[in-house]
């Protein structure tokens, strides 16, 4: 037996004798002191024990309500991407709808196309569309939507042309101010990369009478552009030493440009509305 087993039998036998010898009144002393001794352990314990319990209950009812939430947030989510894709539809429903009104209203010919194709580094210059000379689409041929004008075709080939748009500078359009005697040239402005398009109305009087928010239509002028088509509203205007320049909005969303009309000399042949 090793020294210290030996040493704590020995102090076990000694205390043990000593508890023995002792009067009836002692001994129940000593246990009355072991008792409460041991008793905060016991009780502590206990508590551990209901806390260790509670605790594992609550732990499995935060995984269930995870996977809950978890299922809740997946259904959530593809109810989001349903009424996405269903309003998506409806603004594409509108928009032709639109278009088709536009074109039963006109008086002239026009036939529908579709951009299928724009680069970035001109974004706010050209455009392609899936319409060509065998549509009967030639040079400098007016390119409308139903919020206003949107530029002229610039490059027909046999199914597709290209069209400067408004926005860009090389395409002016004799323009005129609602409600006053105002006329001018409207054109895009040079540089624009990534910001909203303005245009610019030059030539007006030095002292025109014109105000933000009135509106500025097409003249006839020059018979390119059909008369009375809406271009912008104004912005702001600066008089000049020999001529005032106005700031104009264009009427046309350029940016979520799809669906054009393309003013034609003569009815267009076997090919459908909006095709």
């Amino acid at each position: 037996m090793k020294p210290q087993n030996l040493i704590a039998l020995l102090l076990f036998i000694t205390g043990a004798a000593w508890a023995l010898t002792r009067s009836e009144q002692t001994v129940r002393n000593i246990q009355k002191t072991y008792y409460n001794s041991i008793s905060y352990v016991v009780k502590s314990g206990s508590t551990f024990e209901t806390t260790a319990s509670e605790f594992i209950k609550e732990a499995e009812h935060s995984e269930a309500w995870k996977a809950r939430f978890n299922l809740a947030k997946e259904e959530l989510d593809k109810k989001r991407m349903e009424v996405a894709h269903l309003r998506k539809l409806e603004e594409e429903n509108a928009k032709l709808s639109r278009a088709l009104k536009f074109q039963q209203e006109q008086s002239f010919n026009i036939i529908a196309a579709k951009i299928i194709r724009r680069q970035p580094s001109t974004w706010w210059h050209t455009v392609t569309i899936n319409r060509g000379e065998q549509q009967g689409i030639g040079v400098q041929l007016p390119v409308l939507s139903p919020e206003g004008l949107v530029g002229k075709v610039d490059a027909p080939s046999e199914d597709t042309s290209t069209v400067i748009l408004l926005t860009d500078e090389k395409c002016k359009v004799s323009a005129k101010v609602d409600g006053t005697p105002e006329l001018g040239i409207l054109s895009g402005q040079r540089g624009l990369t990534g910001q909203d398009p303005v245009l610019q109305l030059n030539f007006l009087s030095k002292d025109a009478d014109i105000t933000p928010g009135m509106l500025v239509f097409t003249t006839g002028r020059g018979k390119l552009f059909p008369p009375d088509i809406l271009l912008g509203t104004v912005l702001s205007f600066e008089p000049g030493p020999l001529y005032g320049e106005a700031l104009v909005k264009p009427a046309v969303d350029f940016a979520a440009l799809h669906t054009v009309f393309v003013k034609l000399p003569h009815s267009p042949k076997g090919v459908s509305p909006l095709d």
